[in-house]
Formats: C-alpha cells, structure tokens, sequence
C-alpha cells in the first residue's frame, strides 16, 4: 500500500490559525482585546525614535496604502501616533504609544508564556525539536520562492 506524504501545509494553517488565536485571546485577557495581532510584527520594524511610513511598509513588505491603513487603525486604538519627521519638516514618522509599548511587552510575555506551555506539553528536547523543524521548512520553502527569508 501505498504512503500518503504528511499534509504539512494544513498542519502549518491550522497550527499558526490556533496560535493566533491562543495569543489573542491571552491578550484580550491583559485588556488588548482591540489589538490587531496579525499586525503585530509592525511593532518590531519601528525605529527607536519613530520611522517613516514609507520604510515601515518597505520592511513590512507591504504597499503604502496598506500601511497608511494599519497605521491609521492602530492609531485610533491608541497604540500609535504620528509626529512631524525632525529631519524633514514636511514629512511624519510612525511612533509607539505607551500603550503601543505596553502591547509590545504583553506580546513578549505572551509569547514566552506559550512557548512554556508547548515545552511543558511536548517536551523540551521535543519544542526543540518542533522548533527546528519549522525553521527547516520555513528555509525549503524559502529556496522554492526564491526568497530564502526566515
């Protein structure tokens, strides 16, 4: 009889549909219920003293448009705010609230939190080596778009 390959790409969706659930729902319960998480590597692209918008959708890999969107959410819900470019006066960067860095720590300690349970389900050596293979697969898939990003 012939062996059917492992279905790798539902476990993939259904795995990182499950994790954004469980980190959303972690957040809502530190009173980040509004919080667009899947935007959330936004916060991690930002320079120290703020950055363009225009470079925040280059590093997101995303148009303008799309950015100034996100952005603008993110700032009625108070995570961000827009102040005039102290290198150009006719220009704005994108910056961090105190409740955008507030977001940003609970993200850390939720994903910390997470990656604890994982471990303390599976294993350490297991986590590990879940963690490896993901970053494997990430790499292959990578090398067949030709983007080799992880």
């Amino acid at each position: 009889m012939k062996r059917t390959p492992p279905n790798v790409a539902r476990g993939l969706m259904v795995a990182s549909r499950a994790h954004t659930a469980a980190v959303a729902a972690r957040l809502a319960l530190r009173g980040y219920d509004d919080f667009p998480f899947a935007s959330a590597s936004l916060l991690w692209l930002m320079d120290e003293g703020g950055t363009r918008s225009t470079v925040l959708a280059q590093r997101a890999g995303v148009t303008k448009q799309a950015m100034s969107q996100l952005v603008r959410l993110m700032e009625r819900q108070g995570y961000l705010e827009q102040a005039p470019d102290p290198t150009d006066t006719r220009a704005k960067v994108v910056r961090m609230t105190e409740r955008g860095e507030a977001v940003k720590t609970a993200c850390v300690e939720v994903r910390d939190e997470l990656n604890r349970k994982v471990a303390k389900v599976l294993g350490t050596n297991e986590a590990g080596l879940l963690e490896s293979s993901l970053d494997a697969a990430a790499g292959l898939f990578g090398e067949i778009a030709g983007t080799n990003q992880q």
